[in-house]
């Protein structure tokens, strides 16, 4: 399972490693350029710019890893909730089980793991609950 406290690690081994890499190569410029408030600017848009490098890529591995670990019935469930948000339809656990020709307790079952693992939640509308990707099931399937 997912949680926080998984991605707070993950952010803090991105900032340390970004940090070490500003750091080495801020020591070269720093025999270049001084002490200088251009070496300030210098050493913080680096360090901007390896934080999105790094963060990228860490991203990229994340993905990889998280789409190996899971299963395709419920990577299923959250390409099609997708392509229903891009086609404007909101989706709900009977449409799901149609589409995805797939029983009522079953579809229940991976609807609560996907919730568990924080990939979708539940947006109510009037009487009508429909099934929404979250930050984090949107960035498995782009």
């Amino acid at each position: 399972m997912i949680n926080y406290d998984k991605q707070d690690k993950s952010l803090l081994i991105v900032l340390l490693v970004t940090f070490i890499i500003t750091e080495i190569i801020d020591d070269v410029f720093d025999h270049i350029l001084g002490s200088s408030i251009i070496h300030s600017i210098f050493q913080l848009l680096l360090f901007l710019l390896l934080f999105y490098v790094v963060a990228k890529l860490f991203l990229g591995y994340y993905r990889k890893k998280i789409s190996k670990i899971i299963p395709d019935e419920l990577m299923a469930i959250l390409k099609t909730i997708n392509d229903q948000n891009m086609k404007g339809v909101l989706t709900n656990q009977v449409k799901l089980m149609k589409i995805l020709d797939v029983t009522k307790p079953t579809m229940k079952k991976r609807i609560d793991q996907l919730i568990e693992f924080q990939y979708i939640f539940f947006e109510e509308n009037g009487n009508n609950k429909y099934i929404k990707l979250t930050k984090l099931g949107n960035s498995l399937i782009r």
